[in-house]
């Protein structure tokens, strides 16, 4: 039986390490109430959905015991040691785990990565028990709220971890490109995407990002060491949010939900700048209508290279490049192309992409200046800033991606419309995560934890 301090919905890394640490709770009993919470949400006809593939219940088991015997013999590898964690299934898992590692595709599910990808290695070397493979949509942070896993790793191009992230009440943040390993991983573009972590506090989301960034499980803390929970001298600025959205054709429109999100968005610049930060408003970044068209190119020029060097890492994989993929779905279009997803116009024009190296080139020298040196940076600098914020259901995961820059999101609050949740994004210069977690530190002090969802035991099938 759980102690009573523990909630497999709301306990954090930190929270469920006090309980191992008095012997209220072990690894091995964590692992059955959360593979318990799996099979009860997450089975076929339920909304939750979010787990592509869970792996082997008794290997789950015996690893967790395994954990156990460790931490018993005073051997705790690290702060994650005998935490549940879950992954994309864009990223490579050994078969061995009893998982595949399909990207969403038919295609690949027998596919065979030769082991672990080592952002997934890190995780399980410093004592991670890895659970299942999350879906590629915003149920994959649904995951993580859902009692699937405590902390999760996601994959990011422009959006993917950001957005699902701020819709499930999470901490998340996306690295700046090209600090975290990218080997077993597939791809979209080598220049936009980045392997980041969603998790339920700062100091969670700090573990896991100080792992993905560092050599080993033994990381210096000097992220952790940032968790100070205070405003005093940190200076903001907030992008205009009435010009600052997504367009209809990413993100219908709701008057109500807008008109309290943008309520929301103004009440914390008051409540930060009466806690001790400098608030600046408004603050210009490019807007996604001039990022979007470039990210576009780029994607469909590198998208094919990339993806077709992933394939050829594997052990065996029905398709071997983009074109027997195309062609395979082409010949399974009764599941990989049905009606209400018929098309898959992005691999075919990524196949038929004729964009010269040079304008590709030229184009993401021209997109990394715009966001980057004449974007972020020139905001940073004119205000003496140490990030840039906007709601999350904006460009700024774009700007960000365009740059290479990190970006982060933090709960904001929930809809009354309909109890979704909604967050506040924010970015700053290269390599300056640590900002993003002074102030994801300062942010968990502004209130308490957004309530845990409520799983009923029969739900529809709204998207979630």
């Amino acid at each position: 039986m759980a102690p009573e301090s523990f909630n497999l919905l709301t306990s954090t890394v930190h929270d469920i390490q006090q309980l191992f640490d008095r012997s209220e709770l072990t690894a091995e009993s964590l692992v059955a109430q959360v593979l318990d919470q799996v099979e009860k949400h997450n089975r076929k006809g339920l909304c939750l959905g979010a787990l592509i593939s869970v792996a082997p219940r008794q290997k789950l088991l015996e690893q967790a015991q395994l954990l156990d015997q460790e931490r018993a013999a005073g051997k705790a590898r690290s702060p994650l040691h005998g935490i549940p964690f879950i992954v994309k299934d864009a990223i490579a898992t050994d078969p061995e785990l009893g998982m595949g590692t399909t990207a969403g595709s038919w295609a690949l599910v027998d596919s065979r990565p030769h082991g672990n990808a080592p952002t997934v290695q890190k995780l399980l070397d410093a004592g991670g028990i890895l659970i299942g493979k999350a879906s590629l949509t915003v149920r994959s942070a649904v995951g993580v709220s859902a009692g699937f896993g405590i902390v999760s790793l996601g994959v990011e191009t422009d959006g993917s971890i950001v957005s699902p992230a701020s819709r499930a009440a999470l901490y998340a943040m996306k690295p700046t490109i090209g600090t975290v390993s990218m080997d077993g991983v597939v791809p979209v573009s080598k220049s936009l995407d980045s392997v980041g972590a969603m998790a339920r506090s700062p100091a969670d989301l700090a573990v896991v990002v100080e792992m993905l960034q560092a050599t080993g499980p033994n990381h210096d803390e000097r992220l952790s060491q940032l968790m100070t929970q205070k405003w005093d001298g940190l200076r903001i600025g907030f992008v205009d949010e009435t010009i600052w959205q997504l367009p209809e054709s990413l993100c219908t429109t709701n008057d109500e939900a807008l008109s309290q999100m943008r309520k929301e968005y103004h009440s914390v610049m008051n409540i930060l700048a009466d806690s001790g930060a400098h608030v600046e408003y408004p603050v210009a970044l490019p807007l996604g209508a001039k990022i979007w068209p470039d990210t576009g190119n780029i994607m469909s020029y590198e998208f094919q290279p990339a993806f077709n060097r992933y394939l050829e890492t594997l052990d065996s994989s029905p398709v071997r490049n983009l074109k027997e993929l195309v062609d395979w779905n082409r010949q399974h279009a009764d599941k990989e192309l049905p009606k209400e997803h018929p098309s898959q116009s992005y691999l075919e024009n990524a196949l038929k992409c004729n964009i010269p190296a040079t304008e590709n080139a030229k184009t993401l020298a021209s997109l990394r200046k715009l966001a980057g040196p004449d974007g972020i940076d020139k905001i940073l600098k004119l205000y003496q800033l140490d990030a840039i914020a906007s709601l999350a259901d904006s460009p700024i995961s774009s700007v960000a991606s365009a740059a290479g820059y990190p970006v982060a999101t933090m709960p904001l609050g929930v809809l009354d419309l309909n109890g979704r949740p909604f967050g506040i994004s924010m970015t700053t210069g290269k390599h300056q995560e640590k900002k993003l977690f002074q102030i994801m530190s300062a942010w968990e002090t502004l209130g308490p934890r957004q309530p845990p969802p409520t799983l009923e035991e029969e739900v529809n099938q709204a998207q979630v």
